[in-house]
């Protein structure tokens, strides 16, 4: 073992590209997470500097993925229970992306009184937001949205 390696968890994912293409297999993810106390999540780890991170299909092929074409991620959360319990406004929303492709699911917002408008939620995201359909969770990534409305 090199003394440079260090020992990450597998995390299933499936990436959608904004140019259509689709991508299954796996993140890597620390032990434990920069800004917080406990293990990474996929969340940290797109919030983590730089524009790339490791991926490895489901083929054995790596590969560094940019985080920028990703519109939206799909993942199965590794713990039962979630990072929180969030105490905001579920929303039923559509997503569309630039590319055609779209995302229907409930976001919550959590927002300060008299600004918890789907409107005000959105401008106020960065890099990517968590939104469940059924049974699916994903990770969307804002800059790839075309337009969003409520359901």
């Amino acid at each position: 073992m090199s003394i440079y390696r260090v020992d990450k968890s597998e995390q299933p994912v499936v990436l959608f590209q904004a140019d259509g293409s689709v991508m299954k297999g796996v993140v890597f993810l620390s032990a434990s997470a920069y800004s917080h106390i406990g293990r990474q999540t996929l969340a940290d780890l797109l919030r983590e500097k730089g524009e790339f991170f490791p991926f490895r299909s489901d083929a054995g092929a790596f590969c560094v993925a940019n985080k920028a074409t990703i519109t939206h991620i799909r993942y199965e959360p590794i713990s039962v229970e979630p990072e929180y319990a969030p105490l905001g406004n579920p929303v039923e929303v559509l997503v569309n992306f630039a590319g055609r492709e779209q995302l229907r699911g409930t976001v919550v917002i959590e927002m300060p009184e008299g600004r918890n408008r789907l409107f005000d939620f959105i401008n106020s995201m960065t890099g990517y937001f968590p939104m469940q359909n059924g049974e699916a969770y994903y990770l969307v990534n804002v800059a790839q949205i075309r337009d969003i409305s409520p359901c």
